[in-house]
């Protein structure tokens, strides 16, 4: 069977002139540390288990990923250097800035869904809240523009012009309060 690399939009396959062009083909690290580094540095999702996608037995990264640098060529075998991780990654744009590219990890993302959460619920609290103190504040100017009405202060019709006028300035108020 042939293999294939698994980073993202490289079709490399492992095939027998593959090593005459310079290209090479490295399986996943057993250090499981280092495994875990190089499939962040790939920044690929599993689709199927809503998850970091995870390699199998004979899943292969291709010599296109490293450095020049990463590889030991000393020996008769190209080998990678121990401990180096895959670093050149030609995503397709769509996936380099899609929530499918996986920039942290899923504790930090977590992290970050909880704290957006809380700060929701503080808005809808302030919101609330600004709502109540808006409903106090329309009924204590109602009730001066009845009581200056009943003592004859102002007439019946500025009363209803200020009643309208109110209410309009309450729910103006109340709307740019819920834009912002």
């Amino acid at each position: 069977m042939v293999k294939c690399c698994s980073a993202i939009g490289c079709a490399s396959r492992c095939l027998p002139n593959s090593k005459l062009k310079g290209l090479t083909f490295h399986v996943f690290p057993t250090d499981e540390n280092i495994k875990r580094k190089w499939v962040l540095a790939m920044k690929r999702l599993d689709v199927n288990a809503a998850g970091i996608w995870e390699p199998k037995k004979g899943d292969v990264l291709c010599s296109r990923h490293f450095k020049k640098t990463d590889f030991d060529r000393s020996a008769p075998n190209i080998k990678l250097k121990p401990g180096v991780i895959p670093s050149i990654f030609d995503s397709p744009y769509h996936l380099q800035e899609h929530s499918y590219s996986v920039m942290d990890s899923p504790k930090k993302l977590k992290h970050k869904l909880d704290h957006v959460i809380g700060e929701l619920e503080d808005t809808k609290e302030s919101l609330r809240n600004v709502l109540d103190r808006e409903k106090r504040f329309q009924k204590s100017l109602r009730k001066t523009i009845r009581e200056l009405k009943d003592e004859c202060l102002i007439s019946q019709e500025t009363a209803n012009r200020l009643d309208a006028f109110c209410w309009e300035c309450c729910q103006e108020s109340i709307e740019q309060d819920y834009i912002s």
